[in-house]
This record gives structure tokens, C-alpha cells and sequence, in this order.
């Protein structure tokens, strides 16, 4: 028995590092829970509004999911805010006389607010979010005056309850998390390893080498999240020296699987008892940097862990003149707004009682979303969650016909397993949520199949009104989206080699950071091209996004390899020469004349040190390979 647990806590740890998607899922279960559980204990003295009773639940769950403050203190003053302009908005409404034309046109300024409020950072966000959600039940429940008073208690314990479970219950702790991510980095590598091994003696399938590329994008994924766990200061250095070390050692163990991963694939020799010394020494590098990340953890104290936070960065309230049109956040403010409009009027036409549907779901296909590409991939998962979920719901809700205790159970999986997968997959946490709105319609008696049906209509109403507005009026371009990612990369690749110039072998935890910055404007081009590499996407366009993306992989492995050769040792004469060339390159990239996604294909993954270079250094190779993918890009044909 002890060994089925061990297997199980095993699988989920490997698949969650740090265990941060069972803690949301966790976090969302238990604050409605205990919200659900209060209002039940208030209920014989206390007979709350409908209105009251869905704030309380909307609030909690917005308090767990939007709500994204690094410390417990600015959490808590986030929902104070956040309890602030929901109470507002309902106020507000509560004074419109249930009037449909105004209370219709004040949601809609919300709206524009909200989505406006995200030029101001991720505390404005979430104070945004609370708002809209607020003023969507309020249109719908019409609340009166009289109604304020419980409404508030609703929003003050919601608020309670998700601070209590977020901070005290159910809390990050930086130092024990960082270490169960590195347990799973731990297991990952070994597997990996000896797949590597196996592998390289056999020969590679196409399924083998899919399979070894997931484990070891596990490996990596586990990799960072032990280093998102280490604080960084305002100046953007390591919190303290046990911090930066353990960031050195994490550094080398992340450039450690990517060497031997490069090295297999470009093996060219197999033999059916022993693997090439190249790949020996590899993974004998690759086992040393695990002992050496280990040790590292262990003797890192748990003070090391403390968060600590930089000034936020200023942002003017409003862009400068001439300005407004090419500012992302108002583009989306009013590409937000007019979606919900047309959702609106379609939504009243279908249903003049539950058009909020339609209006919630053009608001929220264009939530993290960064160009036309990314709503329509959005609206699309969202559509086909809810299609499904509203299948299997009818079926679930059919068969339990109200059961009490059966309902609350099913609800309560629905909404973990939601929030569980809520990073991961829009179309699952749409098809869950679909489940548990089922699934209590039917415990309250109100459930009927055509009620989900119009879900689904209203449903697709909202994502056809987010994706013609995304498409025509003021798109921001997938295209240039993505161009604009790759500049960024591009410009944070010269600061590296600029790093690199001016740096004298005095400070190697200044290059990780900066190989870290790269790290992120990696991640950066990866969310541009995201839905070039959906499902829903295909043909050239898929591939000369894989193209792009296989290359700046390639260019961040460099790049990892030259943080650490430089961080210890200045560049010879000759290394600055080849690093002043490279920088030439990127300002010929960056000036247009050239391109990421045009000219030869790179056969295989990477190329091995041995095919860039002969019998020479890292850092040879390093240069050599950065000075490959750059020169692959072909002359730029403006279309």
C-alpha cells in the first residue's frame, strides 16, 4: 500500500513541481467551502439577498484566482481595494432604478476600466477583475439599496476567508516548495539519464525521442521553478550570497541537461553495449551538477527564501498625446468594451434574462491575451469546453436529479480539478466549470437541458462577438506581436553580449541574471508564437514558427554556456572580436534586413560541438553556434 502512495505522490509531484497547481486548486476548494459553510451558519439569523449570496462566492473565488501580490501584506491591501470597487459598482446600480439602458451602459464603462486598469500593473488588474465580475451579477440580480448592507458583510467575509486560507491555511512557503521542486528535478534527471543512455546505445525512434524531449521539458519546468523561489532585490541582484550560489548551481544544472540533450542528438555512432565518450561525459557532467544543485539547497538557509520587492514601475495614467491609438491596453480597453456590446445585444436577444453569459465570455477571451491569434485560440478552447462539459453536465444533472450530498461532492471535484488545470487548459477549466453550474442548477431545481443550451448559444455568442472585433476593429496583429517578441529577445540578447563586453570576470551572478532576462524574452517569444502552435493552427505558418522557436532555443543554450564561461574569466582579445561580430549581427536583425523565420531549415535539434567546431572550448562553440543560427536567417521578403 505504502508503495501505490509513494507512486501516486510521485506522479503528482513530477507533474506539478512545488506542488503550485494542487495549492490553487486546493486554495479554490477550500475558500468556497468555508464561504459556502459560514452563509449556511448565518442563515437562521441572518436572511442575506440572492445578490448577497452570489457576491460572497464570486468575491472568494476572485480573491483566490486574480489576486497575484508577492507578500501578505500588499495581498491584504489588494483586497481591500478590490472589496472597495466591488461595493462601489453595486452601489451605483442599486441607484439606477433596475433602468435595462442604464444599468447596460454603466456596465459597459466597468468594463472599459477594468480592461484600462491593466496598464497599472497586477494589483489593478485583479481590482479590475472584482469589478466587472461585481457589476455582471449586479446587472443580473438587480440589488436595491436596502440590499448594500448584507452585501458588504457578503464582500468583507469572502475577503476574510480567501486571505485566511491564501496566507495562513493554505500558504506558499518558499523554502519547503523549492525543495519538493528539486526532489522532482531530482527524479526527472535520473530518469532522464538513463533514457538518454538506453537510448544511445539502441538507437532513436521517433516516439523515443518525443518521449525524451517531454521528460526532459519536465526537467527543465522543475528546474525553474526552484529558481522562482529565490527573491531577488530591488537592484535586480539575489536577495543574499546563499541565494545567488544556489542560483549558480540551479544555472549550471539547467545548462547541464541542455548539453547532454544537445549531445544526444547529434549522436551519430551507436553501439548496442556502450555510448559515445562525448555522451558519457555529458551525463557524468550532468549527474555532478545535480550533486552539486543539491548541496547547494541544503545549505541554504530558509531566511534566503524571504520575498522581498523592488519599487513598481511607474506608469503615466494617461499615454501621451498622439499616443492612444498605439497603446496596447487602450486598444484592448475599447476592443473589450464594443465586444461586449455586440455580446450584449445578442446575448438579450437569445435570452433578456440570462444575456450576462455571452457578456462574460467576450470579456474573458480576451483576458492574457496579446494579439487577434490569441482570442480566436481562446474563444475557441472556451467554446468547445463549454460544448462538451454542457454534454456531459445534462448527462451528470440528469442522472443525480438534485442528490444533496452526491451534488456538493461532484461540485466540489468540479471545481478543484477547474482550478487545478486552469493554467495548463482553458478548454478543461471551461468544460469543469460547465459541469458544476450543472450540476447546481439541478440542486436548486432549476435545471433543464435547454438552460445549458442556451449556455452554449450565449457562449458562442460572446466568442463570436471577441473574435470579430479582435479580427476588425483597431487587431493587433499575431505577425507583429510576434516581431515584436523577437526584437525584445533579439535587444535582450546585445544586452547579454554587451554583459559580457564590459564584464571583467568579477561578477558571474550578473550574468545569470541577465542569461535569466534572456530566459524570460524566451518565454516572451514562446506566448507570441503560442497560437501559431495551437491545435487549431496548421501548415506553413506552424512551421516557420517552430523554425523561429527551435532557434532561439538554440541561441539561449549558447548564451547559457557563455554565462557560465564568462562568469568567472574575462573575454581574450580575440572572443571580444567574434562577440563585437555577433552584436553586428543582431543590429542587422534588428534593423529588418533579415529575418528568424526565413532561410535553410537547421537539420536536427542542434548541432554537436564537434560539427561547429574542432576540438576547441565551450566557449568556442558557443560563439560558433550563435554565429550559425544567426547567419541562417535568410534576406527578409517583404510581402
Amino acid at each position: 500500500m505504502g508503495f501505490i502512495f509513494k507512486g501516486i505522490f510521485d506522479r503528482i509531484i513530477l507533474s506539478d513541481p512545488g506542488f503550485v497547481r494542487l495549492r490553487m486548486g486546493s486554495r479554490a476548494l477550500l475558500t468556497t467551502g468555508l464561504v459556502c459553510a459560514v452563509l449556511a451558519l448565518l442563515h437562521p439569523w441572518m436572511q442575506m439577498p440572492a445578490a448577497a449570496y452570489a457576491i460572497a462566492m464570486i468575491s472568494a473565488i476572485q480573491g483566490i484566482a486574480s489576486i497575484k501580490d508577492t507578500t501578505v501584506a500588499a495581498r491584504a491591501v489588494t483586497r481591500v481595494y478590490a472589496a472597495i470597487s466591488g461595493f462601489c459598482v453595486l452601489a451605483v446600480l442599486s441607484l439606477l432604478d433596475q433602468s435595462f439602458l442604464l444599468v447596460n451602459a454603466f456596465l459597459l464603462v466597468v468594463i472599459f476600466l477594468a480592461v484600462y486598469a491593466r496598464r497599472f500593473g497586477a494589483r489593478w488588474q485583479a481590482v479590475g477583475m472584482f469589478a466587472f465580475m461585481c457589476c455582471v451579477v449586479g446587472a443580473f440580480l438587480k440589488p436595491r439599496h436596502i440590499d448594500l448592507e448584507p452585501i458588504a458583510l457578503s464582500l468583507c467575509l469572502s475577503g476574510f476567508i480567501a486571505h485566511l486560507v491564501r496566507n495562513f491555511l493554505l500558504p506558499e512557503r518558499a523554502d519547503v516548495d523549492c525543495r519538493r521542486a528539486m526532489k522532482a528535478a531530482s527524479i526527472l534527471i535520473d530518469r532522464l539519464s538513463n533514457v538518454v543512455a538506453a537510448n544511445a546505445r539502441s538507437g532513436w525512434t521517433a516516439v523515443s525521442r518525443r518521449d525524451t524531449e517531454q521528460l526532459a521539458r519536465q526537467a527543465r519546468d522543475a528546474i525553474l521553478v526552484c529558481e522562482g523561489y529565490l527573491p531577488v532585490g530591488p537592484s535586480g541582484s539575489f536577495a543574499d550570497e546563499h541565494a545567488a550560489f544556489l542560483a549558480m548551481r540551479l544555472f549550471d544544472l539547467h545548462l547541464a541537461v541542455e548539453s547532454a540533450l544537445g549531445e544526444a542528438w547529434s549522436a551519430t555512432e551507436i553501439n548496442s553495449r556502450n555510448i559515445s565518450p562525448a555522451l558519457k561525459q555529458k551525463l557524468e557532467n550532468l549527474e555532478a551538477a545535480l550533486e552539486n544543485a543539491d548541496k547547494a539547497l541544503a545549505a541554504t538557509p530558509t531566511e534566503s527564501f524571504s520575498a522581498t520587492t523592488g519599487p513598481g514601475r511607474k506608469v503615466p495614467l494617461f499615454p501621451a498625446r498622439g499616443e492612444w491609438l498605439g497603446d496596447k491596453t487602450v486598444r484592448q480597453a475599447f476592443q473589450v468594451t464594443i465586444a461586449s456590446a455586440i455580446a450584449m445585444a445578442g446575448g438579450v436577444i437569445l435570452s433578456p434574462d440570462r444575456w450576462f453569459w455571452a457578456v462574460l465570455t467576450a470579456f474573458l477571451v480576451f483576458a492574457k491575451t496579446q494579439s487577434r491569434g490569441d482570442v480566436a485560440v481562446r474563444a475557441l478552447d472556451r467554446t468547445l469546453g463549454t460544448a462538451i462539459g454542457i454534454v456531459i453536465g445534462i448527462g451528470l444533472a440528469t442522472l443525480i436529479h438534485g442528490e444533496l450530498y452526491l451534488t456538493i461532492g461532484l461540485v466540489a471535484v468540479s471545481i478543484f480539478a477547474a482550478f487545478y488545470l486552469v493554467s495548463t487548459s482553458y478548454s478543461a477549466m471551461s468544460f469543469f466549470i460547465t459541469i458544476a453550474i450543472a450540476l447546481v442548477y439541478g440542486l436548486l431545481g432549476e435545471f433543464t437541458p435547454g438552460l445549458l443550451v442556451l449556455r452554449l448559444e450565449e457562449t458562442v455568442v460572446g466568442v463570436g462577438a471577441g473574435i470579430f472585433v479582435s479580427l476588425f476593429v483597431l487587431p493587433m496583429s499575431t505577425r507583429s506581436e510576434a516581431r515584436e517578441a523577437m526584437d525584445r529577445f533579439l535587444n535582450s540578447l546585445d544586452d547579454f553580449v554587451g554583459e559580457i563586453l564590459s564584464n571583467e570576470g568579477a561578477d558571474s551572478a550578473r550574468l545569470v541574471i541577465s542569461a535569466r532576462s534572456l530566459d524570460q524574452a524566451k518565454a516572451d517569444v514562446r506566448d507570441a508564437f503560442g497560437p501559431m502552435q495551437s491545435s487549431w493552427t496548421f501548415g506553413r505558418r506552424q512551421e516557420k514558427s517552430k523554425r523561429v522557436l527551435l532557434r532561439v532555443a538554440m541561441l539561449v543554450h549558447a548564451a547559457h554556456i557563455l554565462a557560465r564561461q564568462f562568469g568567472d574569466q574575462a573575454p581574450t582579445a580575440d572572443e571580444k572580436k567574434r562577440l563585437q561580430s555577433i552584436r553586428t549581427q543582431l543590429a542587422d536583425l534588428l534593423a529588418g534586413h533579415r529575418d528568424m523565420s526565413r532561410g535553410s531549415n537547421i537539420a536536427g535539434a542542434r548541432p554537436s560541438e564537434r560539427e561547429v567546431t574542432a576540438s576547441r572550448g565551450p566557449a568556442d562553440y558557443a560563439l560558433d553556434l550563435i554565429a550559425l543560427v544567426l547567419s541562417e536567417a535568410d534576406t527578409r521578403i517583404q510581402s
